[in-house]
């Protein structure tokens, strides 16, 4: 009905009933016009409010499908409970929800729903909102198909006595917190305990040992040229290696425990940790004797030295290890840390794979051995070095057919310093590739110098040591300085070590050939004392083999060593080699080598090193 229709419609029912009125006259016009207007202002009122009542409608129903959408996406699952902790209604959104037993959920008890330990938890939580009305929180645990599963809960109390609560699965960040606590006290490579978890342990062994006036034992183990393999082969085959390192070091300790059992009949604890780098600390507890640490140092120098196999090649490490034991050599841990270190320089000191006891004079040595890599520094800014020539004998003919050129360090207030005591220092510190470029150098000059003024020069063979054969510099290094110092390359020989070859033969033997293109001869030396086979004297490019003079010394008496000698000689000789026999020092020794078909000599027999103006009178001069 339009608002003309109410209108027309009362006038007509004032007419019908009211025959006598005048509609069109006051007041009956100005009452029907107020009638008309009020209708119209109702009928508008109508309309909005029925409008907004059907939009309430749709954003009431949009936004509870919002709220699904929401509750869909989020992981944490929602439930709402009665005053009785019953099932009112839920949501389980995205996360797992493996503690319910159940799929039927509404106007179920939370008992019915969950395991036993669970619904005791959300009872006394559900108690505490509703008596306090606070939020109440707490976390528990389930195992699922053999998983460990975390949930964090949150209950928040309604007006109306019932209770909301939130349910999180937080296994994830639950993992990943374990996962970084882990690597806070372990090693990300090998997962040992690191040098952080390591202290702890010892403070704490270190406590008990106290009160129960027991020992314990510190060790630390550094591997010998570990460098050297890492930067030959790659940092890839070094990681491995630390792997292999750190389970064989695990697998010696625990073979002991069978031995390691002391009077009262307790087990040894051990704890392995690698420190950083190269370098391992092991932790034993609960020994009697200090044979007991003789017996485990033994057999962990025997395990790490075993042959391992890395990208296809076998490589050698060893080992050297430092002890300090509670409480004879202190009786704190870093102090017995500290004193383990000390040993352990000093057992790399003594030729590295072996281990030593802590000594109160190993201070000294400790600083005697910084002094002299601070001095080692300035004999090169300094040119405090020289060479020697140990001349090499012809067994035929007596006549001088090469020399070795032998590096000897004088210090001015000390005299000379043993090769022996600074070429360890040179390697470990990197110093020895400057060294071995003076060596090289010095002895091309002195050989140029020689020749110059008539002197007939057979060839000078110069060491060179694995960290200078894995530079791939090196044969141009050696071609540089030959053309510089006009040396001709046949009057140059280079010796090197077995050691120097094995732990990268394939990158050795590329260097070497290199070498070998430039006309310089090669030789292997002290044959025989390391990792021999025959397969790598068939690869390289060997001209010459030198027998240590470990086998010369009795072989004139020994045997085995005879036998040793006329073998090396024969297999030489069958491989096109020449022979040169070390530190033969006696007439007897000289016979047994001509009479075996040894082409050369080298020892004092015939002549010490010799500095160069010394050497002048065994040459000749053209």
């Amino acid at each position: 009905m339009t608002d003309l229709d109410l209108y027309y419609l009362l006038r007509q029912q004032i007419h019908k009933y009211l025959p006598a009125v005048d509609t069109s006259s006051s007041p009956w016009k100005e009452f029907l016009a107020e009638v008309n207007d009020s209708y119209q202002k109702f009928d508008v009122d109508q309309r909005t409010l029925e409008q907004s009542l059907t939009l309430s409608s749709e954003e009431l129903v949009q936004a509870n499908e919002e709220m699904n959408a929401v509750f869909q996406a989020i992981p944490d699952q929602l439930f709402h409970l009665g005053p009785d902790s019953r099932i009112i209604s839920y949501k389980l959104g995205q996360s797992s929800h493996h503690y319910l037993k159940s799929k039927k959920l509404i106007n179920q008890h939370i008992k019915d729903v969950t395991d036993i330990e669970v619904s005791e938890k959300f009872d006394i939580s559900s108690r505490q909102v509703l008596e306090q009305c606070a939020i109440q929180h707490f976390e528990f645990i389930i195992v699922h198909e053999k998983k460990i599963y975390y949930y964090e809960v949150r209950m928040m109390p309604l007006k109306t006595k019932e209770v909301i609560v939130l349910i999180r699965d937080v296994t994830k960040r639950k993992l990943a917190d374990e996962q970084i606590a882990f690597l806070a006290y372990h090693d990300s490579l090998t997962a040992l305990p690191n040098n952080r978890l390591f202290k702890d342990r010892l403070q704490h062994a270190i406590s008990q040992a106290e009160r129960s006036e027991k020992m314990l034992a510190v060790l630390f183990l550094d591997l010998d040229r570990f460098k050297l393999i890492n930067d030959t082969m790659g940092h890839s085959a070094g990681d491995e290696l630390l792997k292999i390192t750190s389970q064989r070091l695990i697998e010696a300790v625990r073979k002991t425990d069978s031995v390691a059992v002391n009077a009262s009949g307790s087990g040894l604890n051990s704890s392995v940790a690698r420190l950083g780098g190269d370098e391992f600390t092991i932790l034993l507890e609960g020994i009697e004797t200090v044979k007991t640490v003789t017996r485990i140092a033994e057999r962990i120098v025997e395990s790490v030295s075993q042959p391992m196999t890395l990208e296809n090649h076998k490589v050698h490490i060893s080992t050297s290890i430092g002890i300090a034991v509670y409480p004879a050599d202190g009786k704190h841990a870093d102090e017995i840390l500290k004193y383990a270190d000390v040993a352990m320089y000093h057992a790399k000191a003594q030729g590295r794979n072996n281990f030593q006891f802590y000594t109160s004079s190993m201070n000294k040595s400790s600083a005697e051995l910084l002094a002299l890599e601070n001095n080692l520094h300035r004999a090169i800014e300094q040119s405090e070095f020289c060479l020697y020539y140990q001349p090499q004998v012809s067994v035929t003919s007596g006549q001088v057919v090469g020399m070795e050129a032998l590096i000897r360090w004088k210090q001015s207030d000390r005299g000379f310093i043993s090769p022996g005591v600074f070429i360890p220092v040179a390697e470990e510190t990197g110093m020895i590739m400057q060294i071995g470029k003076w060596v090289i150098r010095e002895a091309c000059e002195q050989g140029m110098r020689w020749m110059k003024a008539g002197y007939k020069l057979q060839k000078i063979s110069v060491n060179l040591s694995a960290r200078q054969l894995k530079d791939e510099n090196l044969p141009a290094l050696i071609s540089k300085i030959l053309e510089e110092t006009e040396l001709p390359a046949e009057k140059l020989g280079i010796e090197l070590t077995e050691s120097a070859l094995i732990l990268d033969p394939e990158m050795a033997l590329i260097r070497l050939l290199k070498i070998k293109e430039l006309g310089i001869s090669l030789s292997l030396d002290d044959f025989g004392t390391g990792y021999s086979s025959l397969s790598y004297l068939k690869r390289f490019p060997i001209d010459t083999l030198k027998i240590d003079q470990a086998f010369i010394r009795d072989v004139e008496v020994d045997h085995e060593d005879a036998a040793l000698v006329k073998a090396i000689i024969s297999m030489a000789h069958g491989l096109g080699m020449d022979v040169v026999a070390e530190g033969v020092e006696m007439q007897e020794q000289l016979d047994f080598l001509g009479v075996n078909g040894c082409d050369t000599i080298q020892g004092y027999l015939f002549s010490r090193p010799l500095p160069a103006n010394e050497m002048e009178a065994l040459l000749i001069k053209k």
